[in-house]
């Protein structure tokens, strides 16, 4: 037991993805706004926070580790996806 194990500290990196994948959106969302250079701030500020976070979860367990590492692929996925229709083909 290294004592990183109590509920808070799970609830604690719980919080940390939802705040992860949250900003990932809100910057995908904001795209062409004018709140668009905030939010892209805001996750570029939380996107090294993750990872310092998903380097502590490996004294945690591999659960937890893997479940940040897993956060942070669906961050930088869903901030770099264009999910919008793509264009149409141009005619010759």
């Amino acid at each position: 037991m290294n004592g990183f194990d109590s509920p808070t500290v799970l609830w604690l990196l719980v919080a940390a993805q939802f705040l992860g994948v949250s900003s990932a959106w809100l910057a995908r969302l904001s795209e062409g706004s004018s709140c668009q250079a905030v939010s892209q701030y805001v996750f570029f500020g939380v996107l090294p926070l993750m990872g310092v976070i998903t380097a502590a979860a490996l004294t945690i367990g591999p659960g937890c580790w893997m479940t940040c590492s897993a956060t942070l692929a669906i961050m930088v996925l869903t901030v770099t996806c264009d999910f919008r229709r793509s264009r149409e083909a141009a005619t010759w």
